[in-house]
């Protein structure tokens, strides 16, 4: 492609780009193409870090979960919020995916954000559980360390009954000589 073609097409994303506030903050030549910087995060937007964990209340404000994951679509919009429901410091969760749009948020008596859907935990209990079909680095290495877990506890098993194995042979009193 063309360099003045580039150019033309970064304007062009530009223009499109629904850019307001701060988030209009400068654009910068980069390769050839004007890329827009954020420099500032905008009052009404959320971090992901900050959203993943957030609790999850019914439409009474009880806590029904909690924000495990968010699934993108090819455009870069999330379409599905992954809530972790029941089990014990993560241990026997089950996560639910919900349409995202189903979600709603509020501000707080005290400021904070809240999340809110009109389902109770008993219904998220009940829904099919979420699979994820990619893995991240975590969950390959939860995986490996599992397998190796288990490998390990084989091992000491396997050595534990060769050593109970030779000490019983030790034991048995020696054949009388004739």
């Amino acid at each position: 492609m063309s360099r003045k073609f580039m150019k033309l097409a970064g304007v062009l994303v530009l223009a499109a780009m629904p850019v307001t506030g701060p988030a209009l903050a400068q654009a910068v030549a980069t390769a050839g193409m004007s890329v827009p910087f954020v420099t500032e995060q905008p009052a009404n937007e959320w971090l992901a870090r900050v959203f993943l964990g957030q609790a999850v209340h019914n439409t009474a404000g009880e806590v029904i979960g909690d924000i495990r994951d968010l699934v993108f679509d090819r455009s870069g919009r999330i379409s599905t919020a992954v809530i972790g429901v029941g089990g014990y410091l993560g241990m026997g969760e089950k996560w639910v995916g919900v349409a995202f749009e189903s979600l709603t948020y509020k501000t707080g008596d005290k400021g904070q954000r809240m999340i809110s859907v009109a389902l109770t935990k008993e219904a998220l209990v009940k829904a099919p559980a979420f699979v994820a079909t990619e893995k991240t680095m975590m969950d390959t290495a939860k995986d490996k360390a599992s397998q190796l877990g288990h490998e390990t506890a084989d091992k000491a098993v396997e050595l534990k009954d060769k050593a109970v194995q030779k000490y019983e042979d030790m034991r048995k009193p020696e054949p009388a000589k004739q």
